[in-house]
């Protein structure tokens, strides 16, 4: 038998496939062949949290925008306080949204759990990503009170351990694979 390999393997040599998407560009294609020679065949699973962090990045901007405008062009309601957290939650759930749309369309677009409908798969990202909300405002008040850390970096440290908690809980909840049984026309 272990002749019929070898012999298999002189004719025909086992070639590996890429652990990414190849792209349009031969020198991304040779930096992430390094990359996946490098990390043993990681580089796909790189590339998927990059794209993760850039389109997070984005849309925390988003947010910011979506906040800021509200909070200035809009007349105070019942209170300054009021105002500025209903400005948080509408930038935080617009922004959860686009979040989805560009997550959904690049950085998960070949995961298993893509042949669910998209609302449902809309609605497992939005439910994670609350989750997150508030692990992070959690996690920030525990940093802020227990170890009187200043409130910013509390935040900025939160929002580190959170980014990894929503791109692994993505991976595993929103897009997991679909049991025949989930499926839903």
């Amino acid at each position: 038998m272990e002749e019929l390999v070898e012999m298999v393997d002189q004719v025909a040599p086992l070639q590996q496939l890429p652990s990414y998407r190849p792209t349009r560009w031969a020198l991304a294609n040779t930096v992430l062949d390094q990359v996946d020679h490098i990390t043993k065949g990681r580089a796909g699973s790189l590339m998927k949290f990059t794209s993760f962090l850039i389109i997070g990045g984005t849309c925390a901007v988003i947010n910011l925008i979506i906040m800021a405008a509200y909070t200035h062009l809009f007349p105070v309601l019942v209170s300054p306080t009021f105002n500025s957290t209903f400005a948080s939650l509408l930038g935080g759930e617009l922004s959860l949204l686009v979040n989805f749309a560009l997550n959904d369309r690049y950085t998960f677009h070949d995961a298993p759990g893509q042949n669910r409908p998209w609302y449902i798969r809309m609605c497992r990202f939005n439910l994670t990503g609350l989750v997150g909300l508030v692990l992070t405002s959690v996690i920030e008040s525990i940093l802020n009170s227990a170890l009187h850390m200043n409130s910013l970096i509390a935040q900025a440290i939160a929002i580190i351990i959170v980014l990894f908690y929503n791109f692994f809980f993505h991976q595993f909840f929103t897009y997991r694979r679909v049991k025949t049984a989930d499926v839903v026309a």
